[in-house]
């Protein structure tokens, strides 16, 4: 354990939080600020699409499946646990910039698809076609199907054994493998059936979970204002007790927010312009206001309800961690039925997740040009691999994605900072048109 968690803190160093945010800095200045602008431009008719892709809701509703999950119930306590409330700070601002980057992202990956003859986009694509880097664009591809296998898979059958195992007198191991199994028809499926089965799960469980986090707080309502200033406070005591500069990129409270921003809204990872690019939508800044709208749903809205549950209730002080500490915050509002609660908002989750990284992990293969036996055998691959991560220990496994997130995001920043002018001149030919 010691190891891991030295790895990922050696990863999610000073070197990391720089390039994340310098990139995320760069592409708000090349998109004319695009958190700016995207809502009120997304809102306007248009009818640019194709008819041989999913449908831009449909590439919506994956990607939020894939980044909608684990992370934003046990992955904001574990931030809590290890980088402290200030964590939580720094989470809405790689958020902030992360809008601009995961709107680049789906920019390129939509200008530069390819037809197979069903579209396929994502960071291999246009690191191979316009960045002309195709060996670190196979690098890309080989590290999303190694992570669907990770972070798609292994971290949600752990999710889903931890938060059923109080609930469900069954061994956690057969939990997850039960879970599992009832996927394998839609994973089967391939790309399009899992589209159409996130199209359905996300906005039920997005709905659900934010109604009851929201009777959470309105409960707590007096400590809304004390559990802000903590978070804003919190953020800043690296820059006092660190030593200037290098405490505060040094500091653990930075590194778990950057961290865990990153593997619950994946801006930089590279994972949702797999999805985007497979959309029938025809502009790509249409689609990449998608993309930026998702990382504001995922971190300044659910992750940061979260949080505010965690510290109003107190939760965040009971000694838990994960989804242990989350169910103790619902538990004061919803008394026993809290487990029963987290539970099944769990299963939802991590079943979005897996499905979302299912179809990353299938795009890559079929890019990497896998035999056809490979692309049927890969879905089996991804139900063992949840099935078998259900007797590892959940906060073990945090750390792990936090791994493979880092992997996925080297050399899709690097595609990012060497095609930035083809995102700027999208964006000015775009706000031409449209005004």
């Amino acid at each position: 354990m010691e190891w891991i968690l030295k790895l990922r803190y050696t990863l999610w160093g000073p070197f990391t939080v720089v390039l994340i945010a310098a990139t995320g800095l760069l592409l708000t200045l090349r998109t004319r600020g695009v958190q700016f602008w995207c809502v009120g431009q997304l809102l306007r008719p248009s009818s640019t699409r194709r008819q041989d892709g999913i449908t831009p809701f449909q590439a919506l509703c994956t990607s939020l499946g894939g980044t909608l999950g684990v992370g934003n119930l046990a992955g904001v306590a574990s931030a809590l646990t290890l980088g402290g409330p200030g964590a939580v700070f720094w989470m809405l601002v790689a958020a902030f910039l992360g809008m601009a980057t995961k709107y680049s992202e789906l920019v390129l990956a939509v200008k530069y698809r390819i037809h197979t003859p069903e579209p396929l986009g994502g960071p291999m694509v246009y690191l191979s076609r316009g960045a002309g880097l195709p060996g670190l664009a196979k690098v890309f591809a080989i590290c999303c199907v190694i992570s669907a296998l990770g972070t798609g898979a292994a971290a949600q059958g752990s999710a889903i054994a931890e938060a059923l195992t109080p609930i469900v007198p069954l061994p956690r191991g057969l939990i997850a493998l039960s879970v599992s199994l009832l996927l394998l028809p839609i994973l089967r499926g391939g790309g399009k059936r899992i589209a159409r089965a996130s199209a359905v799960l996300v906005p039920i469980m997005t709905v659900s979970y934010l109604a009851a986090g929201s009777w959470v707080l309105v409960t707590h309502a007096s400590e809304i204002p004390s559990a802000l200033a903590l978070i804003v406070s919190s953020a800043m005591e690296p820059l006092s007790c660190g030593g200037g500069l290098i405490g505060l990129l040094t500091a653990r409270t930075i590194s778990d927010g950057f961290a865990k921003g990153i593997f619950s809204n994946e801006a930089g990872m590279g994972s949702a312009p797999i999805a985007h690019g497979s959309s029938d939508c025809e502009s790509p800044c249409a689609e990449g206001m998608l993309g930026a709208v998702e990382v504001f749903v995922d971190t300044c809205v659910v992750c940061l309800l979260t949080a505010l549950v965690l510290l109003t209730t107190g939760a965040w002080q009971s000694g838990a961690d994960g989804l242990t500490m989350t169910t103790r915050a619902f538990a004061t509002v919803l008394g026993d039925a809290a487990p029963w609660f987290i539970g099944i908002t769990v299963v939802f989750l991590a079943v979005s997740t897996v499905l979302g990284w299912s179809f990353y992990g299938l795009a890559c293969l079929k890019w990497l040009g896998a035999r056809p036996t490979l692309l049927s055998l890969y879905p089996v691959g991804i139900v063992c691999s949840a099935a078998l991560a259900g007797c590892v220990p959940l906060t073990a496994l945090l750390l792990v994605t936090d791994i493979s997130a880092a992997c996925m995001s080297f050399p899709n920043l690097i595609g990012l900072w060497t095609l930035s002018g083809e995102v700027s001149a999208e964006t000015r030919r775009f706000l031409a048109r449209r005004k």
